[in-house]
């Protein structure tokens, strides 16, 4: 095959996000922690299938309108730091084919060295030994590749490139040294591996086929104390044009049909854009419809209008309250951990965290809903932080101001909501958050699901586990004795308050004997148990 088109980007596309759903579960258990709670390969795979259900019933003669396509669901399905720089290698790729009907060997090859670049500048600090390495090692190959054999089919250039991919994962552990120690390569580039050979697959006439059994969750949130769909209810106003294009002359901005597509769905939803030759019509539900025409009329003069008001039109329901001056979105998983947000001024409870973290679209789908004047989000867990962080981007853009508190861990969201003060302004609130989560230290407790060796700990499958700050502390056959140590190593000499949060596994009696413990051993402080119902760890340990 010396071209590809529309139709088998499609399908090299979904042959490789098919390739990592059948093997995500293998990439998971690729933890540098031998703990359960390994989800990179479910990240990489959600957010993938993301963009096959984008394009799966879009036809177009165009490879860059299928690639522009399928990088807009990478992005709104995101999860995870895996997902958010794997939509920004399909953005790249996306920027990389632009215009592009056809692809031959060069703009392929050129399509991922832009998709390369663009997931590194997406990266604040990118870390060698990771799905970065292997992405970058494999492009540069591409691009190799393709300059010194221009005669070579699109099949060989894959091949090249999955040949490439394999040799940079299985080089991860000698770039990064705790690969090394765990014994494992990294997870990120396995999916990255995985993908490209579905990819290679596809290109050779075999496009690998979906196992029956993948992964399908949707992400659940809590808004005003009820459990709510992820359909958000659209309201504001329906909005529709049709526009001229006018003359490209000099001073005058060219039609960007992609350009004009990206704003429309920042600023709105149900978006339909159609062009033909100098015509060009557009539907939008959107709040501020002017902004919608300023935008728009940069490329011509519009020939008809029409702006309908639909909360007028949705009289018979319930009145809409009036816009929160600020509201608190946090993550967690459990009732009790639910319960506990909202006790503490949480007005959106996102269903997440280890081993499903929610997505972009989880996000700005849930924030939209309740359309505060604007929103604080804590993510609770340092795999969603860039999550957050481009939602935020397109809710401001929808004029909802969003901040991020990064919160790392659930004791540091529950700290920043305890420092959230309801009659400062946002700015104020930001930096007395930001500055209760420093004041708290963290420890969990989890099981090991294999043999191991980190800091110098050894670590035997089936072992209780005793984990500080994203360091493990202690393991032991012991619950207890594990939990013991653990909050020894967490004691300061001026801690105060030891916050003891059981998870749905956890036995009461257990809880009971660390805060005997406790309160016997470290007399100076008060203990206060809070049920967490969270999976995945039994403990949750929190000393301020």
């Amino acid at each position: 095959m010396k071209k590809v088109n529309a139709e088998t980007l499609k399908s090299i596309f979904i042959s490789g996000a098919n390739n990592i759903a059948n093997d995500y579960k293998h990439i998971d258990a690729l933890n540098v922690f031998p703990i359960p709670d390994g989800d990179t390969g479910t990240n990489m795979m959600m957010t993938i299938q993301n963009g096959v259900k984008t394009i799966s019933n879009v036809e177009t003669p165009s490879c860059s309108d299928m690639a522009s396509t399928f990088s807009r669901g990478l992005l709104l399905g995101a999860r995870g730091n895996s997902g958010v720089i794997l939509s920004q290698i399909f953005r790249g790729f996306a920027e990389g084919v632009k215009d592009k009907q056809e692809l031959v060997l060069a703009d392929v090859a050129k399509a991922f060295e832009s998709g390369t670049a663009r997931a590194y500048k997406a990266v604040l600090k990118p870390v060698e030994g990771t799905m970065l390495t292997v992405i970058r090692e494999a492009s540069e190959e591409a691009v190799s590749f393709a300059s010194n054999n221009q005669d070579a089919s699109i099949e060989e250039l894959f091949e090249a490139m999955v040949k490439r991919a394999n040799e940079s994962l299985e080089n991860t552990p000698n770039l990064l040294a705790q690969l090394k120690e765990a014994g494992v390569v990294d997870s990120g580039g396995a999916g990255i591996v995985k993908i490209l050979e579905g990819f290679m697959a596809a290109s050779k006439g075999e496009a690998v086929q979906a196992n029956k059994e993948q992964a399908s969750q949707e992400t659940k949130y809590v808004l005003f104390d009820k459990v709510e769909d992820s359909e958000e209810d659209e309201f504001g106003y329906c909005t529709e044009f049709v526009m001229r294009l006018l003359p490209e002359v000099e001073g005058k901005i060219p039609f960007n049909q992609e350009e004009l597509r990206e704003f429309l769905e920042r600023v709105g939803a149900s978006v339909v854009l159609v062009n033909d030759e100098d015509l060009v019509k557009v539907h939008v539900h959107t709040y501020k419809p002017g902004d919608v025409f300023n935008f728009a009329q940069q490329y011509g003069e519009f020939v008809t209008i029409k702006v309908e008001n639909m909360d007028e039109q949705h009289e018979h329901l319930e009145k809409r309250p009036e816009r929160k001056e600020q509201a608190i979105v946090t993550v967690a998983v459990g009732e009790g951990l639910t319960s506990l947000f909202t006790s503490l001024r949480a007005d959106i409870v996102i269903s997440g965290g280890q081993t499903m973290n929610p997505s972009i679209e989880d996000f700005v789908k849930a924030i939209s809903k309740l359309n505060p004047k604007s929103c604080i989000i804590l993510p609770n867990n340092s795999n969603i932080v860039m999550s957050a962080k481009q939602a935020a981007e397109i809710l401001n853009a929808k004029g909802i101001v969003t901040k991020i508190v990064p919160t790392t861990s659930i004791q540091q969201g529950i700290s920043a909501c305890m420092g959230f003060n309801p009659d400062c302004d946002i700015e104020e609130n930001i930096v007395e958050m930001f500055a209760a989560t420093k004041r708290v230290v963290c420890g969990q407790i989890t099981t090991a699901v294999r043999n191991s060796k980190l800091n110098g700990v050894a670590i035997k499958c089936g072992d209780y586990l005793g984990i500080k700050d994203k360091k493990i502390i202690t393991s032991n056959k012991d619950i207890n004795k594990a939990a013991y140590n653990l909050i020894d190593s967490m004691m300061n000499y001026d801690a105060e308050i030891v916050t003891i949060i059981p998870g749905c596994d956890v036995k009461p009696k257990t809880v009971a004997a660390l805060e005997k413990y406790i309160r016997e051993k470290h007399p100076h402080v008060e203990v206060e148990v809070q049920q967490g119902d969270q999976p995945v760890y039994y403990l949750l340990l929190a000393v301020e």
